[in-house]
């Protein structure tokens, strides 16, 4: 049977208000061909019709039906929208061969009566399209619009219609809550339960929301905990609250009852709706400036919130908001700030709420200070005609530029306008009236003012002395009569070489090529530019822009030049009398244009590798307000493009700064101008916070005036202090620290010339009219006291920086303040970051997160001196301590970590205790790698370290005595000859490095002059001594790999003690003496606690550990093969079986003596790294000192031909009435029995049993070989 059809309608009603008596029901229009729609896009499917294939149901048509009504009284029109609202949707018609269900039924127009005008307008969610709204046609004072924008009334109704249309789409972002206990599989999107939730929910959601006009589509995108909170999209066009609620319940209705859906729960965000408009858009510090906010949603229920701050927006002195409904159709909220901050600058919101609808808006704003350019001082002599200049460093139309003076004279001057609307000249011309002779060094301050549109000011003053002006007299005198002399003095200025800025200050010129060159002043005087290459002079083409004058001309490279070719190019400026100055020099590389690769219009070309300095000002670096206008960038031509290798450049306002830093410290009253500066510092740091975060040479720049600053000899009060500490807050906020780093892998030091500066001002901050001094900022604070006289309380200062959740304490008994000079000052300073700052510029240290603090006494100290402080431990489980304070001395003058003087007082589980015996910045660190030197372990391995090396010392004095004794019998032939050399140099190497280890162990205190230099000399010894003993046993080993590889090839004796000392004591002197001279300039040759090579600093250590490890490596390989080789012999291999006894033994010496040292120093190497275990340190140690004995065993007493010599030489006496009584030489051998307790003790103690031959050294010789042979090689 064939399914009647199905139909779906929309009505839009058109209410019209006339002065007929009778209300009708114009069904007309539905046929009309603008009104009857049907809502099909061609080449989509509309969503509607997926949802009924997923269904198996027919498909359906949707149309949207035009109704227009027209009624007299306008009361007709509430009764008839309560009507609509009350209707239950879809409604459901049935006919004979279609079903049509009827989705919503909507008012979309209102017209009324306006005077003699009727007023049609749109109700919510609905507006005219753009091509009816032009503007004669919309209404006054309401939804006007240029053509081509939409509005939302119009002047009557369009004669061909159509009526007020459909929003745009809008995307709403809601959430319902539904009152079941959330499941973690809700989280997971391919999880079973997930898709039933998101498939139950859409399919209710669909069937509720499709009353919406212009409903498209919705989606679950997620849960979240709160119960179960869903988070979904419905994609319509805006629609009514009282809509709205009613699909919810449609939705509500057509939901399983299991799911417990909080009707009250529906929330609803949009952000499509609200226009967000800032007037102006450029906005100056002190504007007023208007955030409006404008809905079609009529309510005024509307907030404001700053982001930034975090806080709702309420009206005060400088806030004002005002919202409106107007002709109840739209809101419009206007937020005003009055005199704009930078603080004032942040991201702002503005949200209306309607019922469960809340429409936000967000737009950012920035505040930009005004910045005027110009020069601050100048000389002008009277006569002459002089231009100030001001220039903002912004393009903008200036409301109105003004120009004031104020002085002891009045020389006013004219206003121009510049060719720059950014820029102001005001023209001088001082005559002889107006410039009087007494009038000579006179200062006038002429004050540019720039005047934004919107009430905004800024100013830059300028000084002005006027210093050629009138005549110099010399006057004699004598008695009752004198003798006049006169001379005018015309003073004709030139530019320093310092001033003159070049372009470019190297670069690369291809030959038949071209290079445009140009030298720029800030000053506008008459003179004569000629540029210098080599004998020739060129003359410059003169170009003026703002405030700054260039000289250009345009170098060619023509076949004169010979390639390569380096020219050195200089600017010279000549004035009236002919004097001149010359700029500093443009080095051009002239090069074949083939190797040319890298090109820029800026930078200029370049081969591969070139690298180029430029100055920032004339370079593509994109620049913050003001542009970078100081520093230098360094380029590298990599590939085919330039590549920035090091950017220094420096924002034009913090150049500025620099600029009169340096003139400040030249000044003659640099100590009356000191405090007007460091105001000045502060605020223009605070005003300029982004630049110092973009540019690292900014930062660099604010820390070196500081520390130019810091030099100049006079007293700092508090309020001077206050702008220091205000200017070091800025750069040590923590948005600042990622620069800090970009800034330490360009230069060094920066952190230490910081603090050092503090440090400087510290020292001579004097109290004007109490005993206490306090400032406190965010990332620095400042405490301190004056001694008064009298008996002076102790001195006790807590530092709390909560946000960065640190504290610490400083504390200085009274007996320790008696002995400071009456008002003296104690300062103490706290940082929270800088640790942080420090700790990206000093490898090698463990740190932790502390405070630095530093405490300094405006006089010098001559008692001794001692300070207690507790810090906060924030690393309570891992590593131990170090109370440590920064040395400016070490890392040749660059500054690090130093422990002397200072030591643990106490370790709780939240604080650190320390005291120290002097004065400078203190802090801790954390070093696992070294044990504590109170501690039980510190305790234990001294004693091992001391016993070991006493038995070491005397094994090997024993070991050399028996060398001694036995070397005549032991030496007979060259292998057992170069086997003794090696252990005797062996021992004798270890025992003066054990000497020279303990010379160290003797010295407490290397950092005075005497131990530092006695330091470095036993470093320097130990390090060449313990290096023999490992070259030594590459000697043997590569004499034994010798012997039994090469067997046919015979070196002479001399030739082999010549390679063996060369290698045994030249290798390891070449290798100290260039470790000490590569590491003792910078002070960073030895360890700061200790007589041993430096770990932390420079890795000087691994000059030991790499040439140990590769020597015990290579002596195990050579073990491995000269066994394998005595093993199997090959044919016509074999050695004689003296030389093959020697061989035996020295395979034994390196088997048992390799593996010892290379275990030895192999704990050694694990004990440096962090974290290492207490285990490693024992064995180490316990290894280490008996290094001595075990050479003694193995390396000397283990020998059989040393056991024999042994023998023969003590036992001949005792056995001489014995040989008496043997045969003689030609009977048969008699043989000795060492039966004795004593000689079988001495045999056991060796593992040898059996008999000796003593009648001859030849047989004697023959039996050791006999019997050596029975012995295993590794025995």
């Amino acid at each position: 049977m064939k399914s009647p059809r199905r139909t779906t309608l929309c009505f839009m009603i058109i209410v019209i208000y006339s002065s007929q008596a009778t209300l009708n029901l114009n069904l007309e229009s539905i046929v009309h061909p603008s009104i009857l729609r049907g809502h099909e896009p061609a080449g989509e499917e509309p969503p509607r019709h997926k949802r009924a294939v997923a269904s198996s149901s027919p498909a359906v048509d949707e149309h949207t039906v035009d109704i227009e009504i027209s009624f007299e009284n306008a009361s007709f029109l509430e009764p008839i929208k309560a009507h609509l609202n009350s209707l239950s949707f879809p409604i459901q018609v049935n006919s004979t061969d279609q079903v049509i269900n009827i989705l919503s039924i909507e008012v979309t127009t209102v017209c009324r009566p306006a005077g003699n005008e009727i007023w049609c307008s749109c109700e919510t969610g609905y507006r005219w399209p753009q091509e009816s709204c032009l503007p004669h046609l919309t209404c006054q004072d309401h939804g006007g619009s240029p053509a081509g924008n939409h509005c939302s009334c119009l002047k009557g109704l369009p004669p061909k219609g159509p009526f007020c249309q459909l929003r745009g789409d809008v995307t709403l972002r809601m959430s319902v809550r539904l009152n079941v206990g959330f499941q973690e599989d809700l989280r997971n999107s391919s999880s079973a339960l997930y898709r039933s939730y998101k498939t139950d929910l859409e399919m209710a959601f669909w069937k509720g929301y499709r009353i919406l006009p212009g409903f498209k589509m919705v989606t679950v995108t997620g849960f979240r905990p709160g119960s179960v909170v869903v988070t979904y999209e419905v994609t319509t066009t805006t629609s009514s609250p009282e809509l709205m609620r009613k699909a919810n319940e449609q939705v509500l209705q057509n939901l399983n009852q299991t799911y417990k859906m909080d009707y009250n729960s529906f929330q609803a965000v949009t952000s499509n709706e609200t226009k967000f408009s800032v007037i102006p858009e450029i906005i100056f510090e002190g504007d007023t400036v208007s955030l409006v906010c404008e809905n079609e949603v009529p309510s005024s229920n509307v907030s404001w919130y700053h982001v930034e701050r975090r806080s709702d927006v309420q009206n005060s002195s400088r806030f004002w908001i005002y919202t409106s409904v107007l002709n109840n159709m739209t809101s419009l909220s206007r937020f005003t700030i009055y005199n704009i901050t930078q603080g004032d600058a942040g991201e702002y919101i503005c949200k209306l709420t309607l019922d469960i609808f809340e429409y936000e808006a967000r737009k950012k704003i920035n505040v930009t200070p005004i910045r005027i350019s110009a020069n601050e001082e100048m000389q002008v002599m009277c006569n002459s005609p002089v231009s100030l200049n001001c220039c903002s460093d912004i393009h903008v139309n200036w409301s109105k530029i003004e120009w004031k003076q104020e002085g002891k004279i009045s020389i006013p001057g004219n206003s121009e306008t510049d060719t720059d609307p950014r820029c102001s000249k005001y023209t001088l011309h001082a005559n002889e009236v107006q410039c009087l002779s007494g009038s000579a060094g006179t200062q006038v301050v002429y004050t540019c003012e720039f005047t934004s549109a919107h009430g905004a000011r800024g100013s830059k003053n300028i000084q002005v002395t006027f210093t050629s002006v009138g005549t110099y007299y010399c006057i004699f005198r004598y008695k009752n009569s004198y003798r006049v002399a006169t001379k005018d003095v015309t003073v004709h200025p030139l530019p320093l070489e310092s001033n003159i800025m070049v372009d470019p200050l190297e670069a690369v010129v291809p030959l038949r090529g071209s290079r445009h060159l140009k030298c720029c002043i800030e000053d506008d005087e008459d003179y004569k530019v000629t540029f210098q290459m080599d004998s020739w002079f060129f003359p410059a083409a003169k170009e003026v822009n703002g405030k700054q004058v260039c000289y250009k001309y345009d170098f060619t490279a023509n076949s004169v030049f010979q390639c390569p070719k380096h020219v050195d190019v200089f600017c010279h400026f000549t004035n009236a009398v002919n004097n001149s100055v010359r700029s500093t020099s443009m080095k051009l590389n002239l090069v074949p244009e083939m190797t040319i690769m890298c090109q820029d219009p800026v930078i200029g070309v370049g081969e591969p590798g070139r690298v180029i300095q430029k100055l920032c000002q004339f370079s593509d670096i994109p620049s913050s307000p003001g542009g970078p206008a100081g520093g230098i960038i360094t380029y590298e031509c990599v590939g085919s493009q330039w590549k920035v290798k090091r950017n220094n450049c420096i924002s034009a306002p913090i150049n500025s700064l620099l600029q009169l830093a340096k003139a400040l410290i030249k000044s003659p009253t640099q100590d009356k101008k000191l405090a007007t500066y460091l105001k000045d510092l502060s605020i223009s740091t605070g005003k300029v916070e982004n630049e110092v975060s973009s540019f690292p040479g900014s930062l660099g720049a604010i820390i070196n005036i500081l520390d130019l600053l810091s030099t100049v000899p006079t007293q700092v009060n508090s309020e001077m202090m206050t702008h220091v500490l205000s200017t070091v807050n800025v750069i040590l906020d923590k948005p600042i620290l990622s620069t800090w780093k970009v800034l330490q892998q360009q230069q060094t030091n920066q952190s230490s010339q910081l603090l050092d500066s503090v440090e400087r001002f510290s020292r001579a901050l004097q109290s004007e009219d109490g005993t206490s001094l306090c400032i406190s900022q965010t990332n620095v604070q400042m405490k301190g006291m004056v001694i008064r006289s009298g008996h002076p309380k102790s001195y006790k200062q807590s530092f709390v920086f909560a946000d960065s959740d640190l504290w610490g304490n400083v504390a200085i008994d009274n007996f320790q303040l008696e002995n400071l000079q009456t008002d003296s000052s104690i300062v103490t300073v706290a940082f929270p970051t800088l640790k942080t700052i420090i700790a990206q510029e000093v490898q090698g240290e463990n740190f932790t997160n502390s405070l630095v603090m530093t405490t300094t006494v405006t006089h010098n100290i001559t008692m001794p001196f001692s300070i207690s402080m507790t810090f906060k431990n924030n690393n309570p489980l891992g590593g131990l301590p170090q109370c440590v304070f920064w040395n400016f001395n070490l890392a040749n003058h660059t500054g690090g970590w130093d422990n002397s003087g200072c030591y643990v007082k106490e370790v709780n589980e939240d604080s650190v205790s320390c005291s120290c015996d002097h004065l400078t910045s203190f802090s801790i660190l954390m070093s696992p790698d070294s044990p504590d030197p109170g501690s039980l372990l510190k305790i234990l391995l001294d004693i091992i370290s001391y016993i070991g090396l006493c038995f070491s010392i005397l094994s090997l004095a024993a070991c050399l005595v028996v060398e001694a004794v036995v070397w005549k019998s032991v030496t007979k032939n060259r292998t057992s000859y170069m086997r003794h050399t090696c252990i005797v140099n062996i021992a004798a190497s270890l025992l003066v490095a054990d000497i020279w280890f303990i010379v160290a162990a003797a010295i407490d205190d290397h950092h005075y002059i005497l131990n530092e230099t006695a330091c470095v000399a036993t470093t320097f010894f130990i390090h060449f001594f313990y290096l023999s003993v490992f070259f030594w046993m590459l000697t043997l080993g590569l004499m034994l790999f010798y012997r039994l590889v090469f067997i046919l090839h015979d070196t002479s004796r001399s030739t082999q003690k010549a390679i063996a000392f060369s290698l045994g004591y030249g290798c390891p002197l070449v290798i100290s003496v260039i470790t000490v001279g590569a590491t003792q300039p910078q002070e960073v040759y030895t360890r700061k606690n200790a007589c041993w090579l430096n770990w932390e600093d420079t890795k000087a250590l691994l000059a030991f550990i790499i040439p140990a490890l590769i020597i015990v490596v290579v002596n195990v390989t050579i073990t491995v093969v000269v066994i394998t080789k005595i093993l199997r012999p090959s044919i016509g291999d074999k050695p004689s079986k003296q030389e093959k006894s020697s061989l035996f033994q020295i395979s034994k010496s390196i088997g048992v003596l390799t593996p010892l040292l290379g275990l030895t120093w192999g704990f050694g190497l694990a004990t440096v790294f962090p974290g290492s275990n207490a285990v490693f340190h024992i064995v180490f140690t316990l290894l280490n000192a008996f290094q001595g004995l075990f050479i003694l065993l193995f390396g000397c007493l283990w020998d059989q031909k040393v056991q024999e010599a042994l023998l023969n030489k003590f036992s001949l006496s005792r056995w001489s009435s014995q040989l008496s009584k043997s045969t003689s030489l030609g009977s048969s051998t008699p043989v000795f029995s060492m039966s004795s307790p004593i000689s079988r003790r001495f045999n056991n103690l060796f593992g040898k049993t059996g008999t000796y031959d003593v009648s001859t050294p030849e047989t004697t010789s023959s039996s050791v070989e006999n019997t050596s042979s029975a012995y295993s090689l590794l025995n």
